[in-house]
């Protein structure tokens, strides 16, 4: 690890052995430098979400009918409202059952009632109201093309705003397509509806006639951080704004979460939270700083837990071609991060001697293979056992609201190398 940090200054790395007497720094290089994350940014995203929101939150999108619907037999006469709730993974059973591990699929939770409730027929319009979020559909300062790594967002949106079941094309209006959505899903539960799809509020007035929930944030997390899903990240990040702020915005879910993060001591002061989902080159973290939360996780397991679980181990997820050997495979849990002339990884492992050992390395450098073989080859001598023996520097106690003890000169390495690395 030396010989990589001494070719690639670019780079911040971290190593320390976690336990519940104090934490233990085994090797560090530019530390507390910030550095472009890539979706290492989602373990930031992880953390503020279950600070923010809980691991249990649930996420509802209502269905609601005005107060001045009238009913005659099996046919309901009036306006219906679909409410979104900035559920991120509102979905068809069938696009659930293909894509998210079969959670979510409750689409059809919102129209049982009215079907169970004997109407059959449906005359007026369905308005959609995805006023939860602001009206932006992509993260901030993103390029151009990123668009074509996540789906429009919006504060209503069915299938992760992928046209049909399948993930072939996006949907060019979210909230509409949602409301045509429930409107098929109303056709195949025996429902006819005529009227126009429209979008707008709902008032006041309106009467709930059914409701759909998600899963919690703890699940949401296992479908976000296995795969990198980009959507999801952005979509928690404004539901942090939306439910722990002022309004349903990237913007202000990164200051909630860079409040949340900065009073308990976890960030530096060069970090910068510009999206959710890692892809914007604006961001910018420190390796410490992914050590500190993953560390903070492993204290608190009343949300920590939630996070470190939803890392993907070895041969999983983005880490499906690393970690197999299976004297580790199991020992290893981490996110990755990948964009151009960015390779992250930062996470967890417990050696074979049973020490926890937090990592983080954010290499901005065009040589991601060799970024990847110096992460590939430290984490394997954590897990196992081969840093066990290395005695190490302690690491200051983070005082909440008081941020981190940084060296003077944070700019160089913090600590030599120990041999085996």
């Amino acid at each position: 690890m030396d010989a990589w940090s001494a070719r690639h200054p670019g780079s911040g790395i971290v190593v320390w052995r976690v336990s519940p007497t104090g934490d233990t720094l085994i090797a560090a290089h530019r530390a507390e430098a910030p550095f472009v994350p890539a979706s290492s940014m989602k373990i930031a995203t992880s953390a503020g979400a279950l600070l923010a929101l809980g691991p249990d939150h649930r996420f509802t999108t209502r269905l609601l009918m005005a107060p001045t619907a009238d009913r005659d037999g099996r046919v309901l006469r009036g306006t219906l409202y679909l409410q979104g709730g900035g559920d991120p993974v509102l979905s068809t059973r069938g696009y659930a059952r293909r894509y998210l591990d079969g959670r979510g699929g409750v689409v059809a939770d919102l129209v049982t009632p009215l079907r169970r409730s004997g109407v059959r027929t449906v005359r007026g319009p369905i308005v959609a109201d995805a006023s939860v979020f602001d009206a932006r559909r992509t993260g901030l300062q993103w390029r151009s093309y990123y668009s074509a790594y996540s789906p429009p967002l919006s504060g209503l949106a069915v299938n992760q705003n992928h046209a049909g079941d399948a993930r072939r094309r996006y949907v060019s209006d979210p909230p509409r397509a949602a409301a045509q959505r429930l409107r098929e899903v109303m056709r195949r539960n025996g429902l006819r509806h005529s009227g126009d799809v429209r979008t707008g509020p709902v008032p006041r007035t309106a009467l709930v006639i059914g409701t759909a929930t998600s899963p919690p944030v703890s699940e949401i997390l296992g479908l976000m951080n296995p795969d990198s899903d980009n959507f999801l990240a952005e979509m928690l990040r404004k539901d942090v704004g939306a439910f722990a702020g002022t309004e349903g915005s990237t913007a202000e879910g990164n200051r909630v979460t860079t409040v949340l993060l900065r009073d308990r001591g976890l960030l530096a002061p060069g970090d910068r939270l510009v999206d959710g989902s890692g892809l914007s080159r604006a961001n910018r973290l420190s390796a410490a700083t992914l050590a500190r939360i993953l560390a903070a996780a492993a204290r608190e397991p009343a949300w920590g837990d939630a996070l470190i679980r939803s890392l993907p181990r070895g041969g999983e997820g983005t880490l499906v071609r690393r970690f197999r050997d299976a004297r580790v495979r199991l020992r290893v849990r981490g996110k990755t991060g990948y964009i151009n002339g960015v390779s992250a990884l930062a996470g967890t492992t417990v050696s074979r001697g049973g020490q926890r050992y937090v990592f983080a390395f954010l290499m901005n450098d065009w040589d991601i293979a060799g970024a990847r073989a110096t992460q590939d080859a430290v984490v394997t001598r954590l897990a196992l056992g081969q840093a066990d023996a290395v005695t190490g520097v302690p690491v200051p106690p983070v005082v909440p609201g008081a941020g981190p003890v940084i060296p003077a000169a944070h700019g160089t390495p913090v600590m030599r190398m120990p041999a085996l690395f």
